[in-house]
């Protein structure tokens, strides 16, 4: 594969671009644009926001035990999830 010409290749990319720009500029925005949420989006809004809450709680929670050393693990419970866990893949 041979190539000779680099401007070429150049010069047409710049122009694309040019023209790019220049659509965007001339674009409107409209100013009555708006978005409205339903009460029910606000309803999943706010329970999501409450259960972020929760969860950084126990993460730092989590973290305060594992920096003093007093996080133990369970590991009946961690073996229980892995059987779970491959019991339920094969199917």
């Amino acid at each position: 594969m041979r190539i000779n010409d680099m401007k070429y290749g150049f010069h047409s990319y710049q122009s694309q671009q040019n023209r790019s720009t220049i659509n965007n500029t001339d674009r409107k925005s409209s100013p009555s644009a708006e978005v409205k949420i339903s009460a029910k989006g606000l309803e999943i809004s706010k329970a999501m926001a409450n259960g972020q809450a929760e969860r950084q709680a126990r993460i730092q929670e989590l973290k305060t035990q594992i920096a003093s050393g007093t996080y133990n693990v369970d590991s009946s419970k961690v073996a229980d999830k892995l059987l779970g866990f491959w019991a339920n893949e094969g199917e």
